[in-house]
Order: C-alpha cells, then structure tokens, then sequence
C-alpha cells in the first residue's frame, strides 16, 4: 500500500515489479492521473480516495513518500503513524536532517519497529510558487522499519 500515493509512481513500480499495490490518497485529481496511468500501461493496483488518518485497512508491506512536514509540520510523523499501525514493513522516504531522524527513531521504536537508514540525494523538479530552481537537490533518508 502506497499512503499518499499521488500520481501513483511508487505503486506503478511495484506493479512493474509484478507486485499488487494499492494506492492511497486525498488527492483525486492526483488519482485519477494514476488511474488513467494503470490501464494505459495494463499494471495491477487499485485507486482508494481517502485520507490516510481514517484508513483502517491492513498491508502487508507500506512504502511512502510522504509530505516532509515542512509545509504542514508533523504531516510526515501522521504518515508514518498510521503506516506502523497497518502494516509489519514499511519503506518511507524523510527529508534528512538530525532532528527529523531523532523523532522518527523515537516513534518507530515507541511502536516495535526497528529502523535501518539509507541517506541519498534526492532531486525534485519545482513544485511550489516559492521553488525558486528548476531542480533542487536535497539530502533524504529512505528508512526500512520492520516490526521488532
């Protein structure tokens, strides 16, 4: 299950993998350009309009990128929440920095899990009236939390 799954190119992945994801969103114009995506392409997954702090379905597997918390502060630590209590393994993506990795450590050990770090550059093309480059890079941390 893909939380906050956008335009769905985390899900479509797994799909290309030969994995069964289901995407999860707010977004419905988001949504619909994963869903119109899936059928172009023939790739299994299935489209949820939802917000993620009223999801009560179960996954074996999370993978994320969720909002950094940056705009909406704590939007990433909501994420990860919900992620702990559906599934066992959870793949997310954080913006890197000392006091984000502290809080999130702390959480996924308050909840059983362990975590292991990958830290790589992550580049993102402008988004937000503010972004003021065409691409800007930025340190993230990809985490793998499994269940202790």
């Amino acid at each position: 299950m893909d939380l906050g799954c956008g335009t769905g190119k985390l899900c479509s992945g797994i799909s290309l993998l030969g994995g069964y994801c289901i995407c999860v969103d707010v977004d419905y114009e988001a949504l619909k350009v994963a869903k119109e995506f899936f059928e172009k392409e023939s790739l299994q997954a299935d489209i949820l309009n939802a917000d993620v702090k009223y999801l009560e379905l179960k996954a074996d597997t999370v993978i994320q990128n969720p909002p950094f918390g940056v705009v909406n502060k704590g939007a990433d630590l909501e994420f990860l929440s919900k992620a702990f209590e559906i599934a066992n393994v959870i793949y997310s993506i954080h913006k890197s920095n000392e006091k984000s990795r502290s809080l999130i450590i702390k959480l996924s050990e308050s909840k059983g899990f362990k975590a292991e770090i990958l830290t790589e550059k992550f580049k993102m093309k402008a988004y937000y009236p503010w972004h003021k480059k065409k691409v800007h890079e930025f340190l993230v941390d990809i985490y793998l939390f499994s269940k202790n």
